[in-house]
């Protein structure tokens, strides 16, 4: 059953690609986005790193830490993201899929085919332009949806949201007026 806003998150102790440990109920008092996504080589996946990039500044102001969950594996993480990104950002790989059943967070083939919209092909076309492969190589599900969870100080989740496509994540001028209301 999917999370709602109002639950309290569920919490995990995992390793980021770099061996330190993260417990969620354990962060300091600050709010948490965590998002999940298909894997390291997904151009569309990394077009919105480099959304979440350009306004980590804006976040870290709102102290709202960013963890990313990936299907891929560690050193295709470390390649494909942290090295290409650069920024203050949490990364989790998680090619067993525990958080992403921990979250009920579900691949679909039905809004896998949603992307091919005019909004997907426009996006197809940015992540193209900046530099992010189309096509890179599938490390897990192919069909994998992402989903967003913006999580208050005391764990409790403020929103829910599971993506209808690939491409469908919670805008960040809703997490950032969400913070601020």
């Amino acid at each position: 059953m999917r999370l709602k806003q109002g639950q309290i998150a569920p919490n995990f102790e995992i390793s980021d690609i770099h061996g330190k440990k993260i417990n969620l109920h354990q962060l300091s008092n600050q709010k948490v986005l965590l998002t999940f996504f298909r894997y390291a080589e997904c151009a569309l996946c990394n077009l919105r790193i480099s959304e979440l990039k350009k306004e980590s500044k804006k976040l870290k102001e709102l102290d709202i830490r960013l963890i990313t969950i990936f299907q891929s594996c560690n050193e295709n993480l470390i390649q494909s993201i942290h090295n290409r990104h650069l920024f203050d950002v949490t990364i989790i790989a998680d090619p067993k899929l525990k958080l992403y059943d921990l979250f009920q967070v579900k691949p679909s083939w039905i809004k896998l085919i949603r992307t091919i919209s005019w909004k997907g092909i426009k996006n197809s076309i940015r992540a193209s332009k900046n530099g992010f492969k189309l096509g890179g190589k599938v490390e897990g599900k192919f069909h994998q949806i992402p989903a967003d969870f913006l999580i208050d100080r005391e764990k409790n989740i403020e929103i829910a949201h599971y993506g209808n496509s690939i491409i469908d994540h919670i805008p960040i001028h809703e997490i950032i007026k969400s913070t601020i209301n």
